[in-house]
């Protein structure tokens, strides 16, 4: 099986943002800030320390978007929702089958 590169395409705002946070980078004075999961600007001595690996891994901070999840509350707020869906189905099929009926095309179940 061949090798498949994997291809992002940008919007127009994506590439701003990303072209405005590598010009804020480049200059002193800008407020450029580091920003978990998007830039990191490493100093040479990190760079060295890691055998000059450039893997954005090694000093992109990740968030773990888990650990402060409710879960009770999730699931409660999903069981909700998913009854509401239900009803609502219920509702379309029943009143799918009376226009059908109503056209002489009753579908029995």
């Amino acid at each position: 099986m061949p090798f498949e590169k994997k291809f992002t395409a940008f919007s127009e705002e994506q590439i701003r943002s990303i072209s405005k946070t590598y010009r804020d980078w480049q200059q002193t004075d800008s407020g450029y800030e580091n920003k978990p999961e998007y830039s990191y600007c490493a100093s040479l001595e990190e760079v060295k320390a890691k055998d000059y690996s450039l893997v954005p891994s090694k000093y992109i901070e990740f968030v773990n978007r888990d650990e402060y999840l409710d879960y009770d509350e999730k699931m409660k707020l999903l069981q909700s929702e998913f009854a509401e869906l239900f009803h609502k189905e219920e509702a379309s099929k029943q009143e799918v089958l009376m226009v059908f009926k109503e056209l002489g095309y009753e579908i029995e179940l």
